[in-house]
């Protein structure tokens, strides 16, 4: 089971329960009346690699950095988990795609919004699986 680690989490703690749990919502899961950020934000991780590998993710040319800041191992098993390209560039060219796809279709998606600060501990949990 993926758990998020002290410092992935620490982006999060300040985060209002409603956001987190409109995010799960979105991503079929129903949260508890009593919402556990960490097990909650560590389920999420496990949703969104699965709609990763179904039909990519939405990124823009401003997630560059945070693709390439990313340790290459994980970076590149995002990549094939997704059936992307393992270069940073290729990967944005994906990404546009579906981020396309998100702005027509699902403008005020929570997975768009919260995917660059989700993207280290999502890229963690594809080099772990």
């Amino acid at each position: 089971m993926f758990t998020l680690s002290d410092a992935e989490f620490a982006g999060f703690e300040m985060l209002p329960d409603s956001e987190l749990a409109d995010l799960a919502i979105e991503l079929d899961m129903i949260p508890g009346s009593e919402i556990e950020a960490r097990r909650l934000l560590s389920d999420i991780i496990g949703r969104i690699l699965e709609l990763a590998q179904a039909e990519g993710l939405p990124f823009s040319k401003y997630d560059r950095e945070d693709l390439e800041n990313l340790p290459g191992d994980h970076f590149r098993a995002l990549a094939r988990a997704m059936d992307w390209p393992e270069k940073v560039d290729g990967f944005l060219k994906k990404g546009r795609k579906v981020y396309k796809h998100y702005e027509k279709h699902r403008r005020r998606s929570q997975v768009a919004i919260m995917l660059p600060l989700l993207l280290g501990a999502l890229a963690r949990h594809a080099y772990e699986k």
